[in-house]
């Protein structure tokens, strides 16, 4: 039996590691279930990023800083061309304010996906419209 729950986002937000693991426990929760899954992160700079790729089955995309800010809107939609799939993307508070993507843009790419996958978002900054837009919001103490 599948577990998808098609059209629900998450948003993860505050301490970056915690908000993190929440939304990798849903992504293993999901691989459980023998469900399609996506990680898609968002800054190279964490050592223990790579470690994922190695030890993980599941489909995981890196994008280091040099190439967020040179990423367009049309790269960046289909990066989410992907259907029926719990989709973790993280660190999206550093993609937001380094790319030339805007909030507005973002959030309407998820629009277009949300009915056929399940999103989980994190971030360090809580994002009124990213707030707004989830289904489930989490804040997570930095202390």
């Amino acid at each position: 039996m599948k577990y998808l729950m098609s059209g629900l986002v998450h948003f993860y937000f505050g301490d970056r590691l915690k908000a993190f693991e929440t939304g990798l426990g849903t992504i293993i929760r999901s691989e459980g279930h023998s469900l399609k899954t996506m990680l898609i992160v968002f800054n190279d700079n964490y050592s223990w990023i790579k470690n994922l790729d190695r030890h993980n089955h599941f489909q995981i995309q890196i994008i280091s800083k040099t190439d967020i800010m040179n990423l367009e809107l049309n790269a960046f939609k289909s990066l989410f061309s992907a259907k029926n799939r719990t989709i973790l993307v993280a660190n999206i508070d550093f993609f937001l304010y380094c790319s030339q993507i805007s909030v507005n843009d973002f959030i309407n790419t998820m629009e277009r996906i949300k009915p056929k996958n399940e999103i989980i978002l994190t971030s360090e900054e809580m994002i009124e419209e990213l707030v707004q837009f989830a289904d489930y919001v989490s804040e997570f103490s930095t202390s």
